[in-house]
């Protein structure tokens, strides 16, 4: 049995090397999703203006990376990431699921737009 496998199972979370720096940015998956799709993965995190590479990606919350995608199928409080969708496999059946994360995705970029203007404005 593969040992990730096996740790996964037990709910047994793995051990993070100090010198080992985190990445900038978080996503957050069901244990058992299918995140095969990368295309559509690194599609939704370019819109985000996020490069695939900066992502970990996990089953829980890791003190440190800002969560920029939650995609689980129970979502857990504080509510903190940047878009909240359900997995992948049901964005990919479910036309409303999907809609709702470009207009969270909009919304977002809409929301990063207006505070760089505001930025812009008290420079000057």
């Amino acid at each position: 049995m593969d040992k990730s496998a096996f740790l996964d199972a037990m709910n047994i979370t793995r051990w993070l090397s100090a010198d080992k720096p985190l990445k900038p940015y978080l996503v957050l998956h069901d244990l058992d999703a299918d995140l095969s799709d990368q295309m559509f993965i690194h599609d939704v995190l370019r819109l985000l203006n996020v490069d695939i590479d900066q992502c970990e990606f996990d089953c829980e919350m890791i003190k440190g990376p800002q969560v920029i995608w939650d995609m689980r199928k129970t979502k857990v409080r504080p509510r903190v990431a940047w878009v909240v969708s359900a997995p992948l496999t049901d964005l990919h059946a479910l036309a409303d699921e999907k809609r709702h994360l470009w207009q969270q995705i909009s919304q977002h970029l809409d929301k990063i737009q207006q505070l760089s203007k505001g930025e812009t404005n008290e420079q000057h």
